[in-house]
């Protein structure tokens, strides 16, 4: 090979790190855990299927047993766990994520080599029911929610601005939460939002002026508070003094949600996923937006997800129970 195509790197202090902690010999399950979440490129889904492998291993240790190494999870192991879920009154979708997460570790481990076979193979997974439908709001329930944060306070200017970008965007509450100053920019004349969505898949959302002008109020009072975003701030601040180094808990928003909805009277039983399902109900019925453009607009991998809101919809607007009156004579 001649020196031109020679490749020369100089060290690297910090990769030789890197390997030489992934060739240390595993003494912890938590190693293995390690390993494996590695391979997943999101955050969020490392911290998902961490949460729910460290469950599973503490209900071991519940029973007296400790598992050091994937070789020791046997199909009995599993069954029990899914039988104290199913006891729990866990929603069977809910159980079948949380197994998924095992099953997912059990397969990596026979991908490299820890394992045999699969020892879970021979333990079923309860079937999954069919999905509540979420609740939408009616267009006034919208506009009162809004106006009903109060405006003097940091903690309402939040909320309100919060609840605006659910209703406008239809946003999930991890893509609300993580918006930071950064995101925010503008494309030849377009006010645009970067939302960090499932995957860590980026869409670009225009906004309206409307809108525009709501996150600059926003950002004025905050500065009237003495409060002064950089780029890399997250968007949304609560109530705490000074800024948030980390996105708000999406505990917070659903519950934000819950404490408007009951002050506006309103007694259906709602979530910030029931501002995205009105948001993307709105669309359809429109009849406005193609349903494909709908589905890009609210980061739906597949149109199939997006039509079961359309479906929903027509259900109840089609239902045979309209069509039951026994007051009516027979021709």
């Amino acid at each position: 090979m001649s020196k031109k195509n020679e490749v020369s790197l100089n060290y690297n202090a910090e990769l030789a790190k890197k390997f030489e902690k992934a060739s240390k010999i595993k003494v912890s399950i938590a190693d293995f855990m390690t390993d494996f979440i590695g391979q997943f490129i999101s955050e969020q889904t490392q911290k998902a299927y961490l949460t729910d492998l460290r469950y599973f291993f503490e209900f071991m240790k519940s029973g007296n047993v400790t598992i050091t190494h994937p070789n020791q999870i046997e199909g009995h192991h599993f069954q029990y766990y899914r039988d104290k879920l199913i006891d729990d009154k866990y929603s069977s979708a809910t159980i079948n994520r949380k197994l998924v997460a095992i099953r997912s570790f059990i397969k990596w481990a026979m991908a490299s080599k820890l394992i045999d076979y699969n020892p879970l193979d021979v333990v079923k997974l309860p079937s999954v029911q069919t999905q509540t439908p979420t609740l939408a709001f009616e267009d006034y329930e919208v506009v009162e929610m809004i106006n009903c944060a109060d405006m003097k306070t940091k903690k309402g200017a939040m909320n309100r601005l919060a609840m605006i970008l659910l209703f406008s965007l239809g946003l999930r509450r991890s893509e609300l939460t993580n918006i930071k100053i950064m995101h925010l920019y503008q494309d030849r004349g377009h006010n645009v939002l970067k939302i960090k969505g499932k995957g860590d898949k980026d869409r670009h959302l225009p906004i309206s002026k409307t809108i525009a002008e709501e996150i600059k109020q926003y950002i004025r009072f905050l500065e009237s508070q003495g409060l002064e975003l950089e780029p890399q701030d997250y968007l949304l601040q609560s109530s705490k003094a000074g800024k948030n180094d980390k996105p708000m808990d999406g505990s917070t928003v659903y519950r934000m949600i819950a404490k408007y909805a009951k002050e506006c009277g309103i007694s259906k039983n709602v979530s910030p996923h029931s501002c995205r399902a009105t948001v993307i109900s709105h669309l359809l019925d429109t009849q406005k937006t193609p349903i494909r453009d709908v589905a890009i607009f609210a980061g739906h991998s597949k149109i199939t997800t997006t039509e079961r809101y359309d479906k929903r919809r027509e259900s109840l607007d089609n239902s045979a129970a309209y069509d039951v009156d026994y007051t009516k004579k027979k021709a």
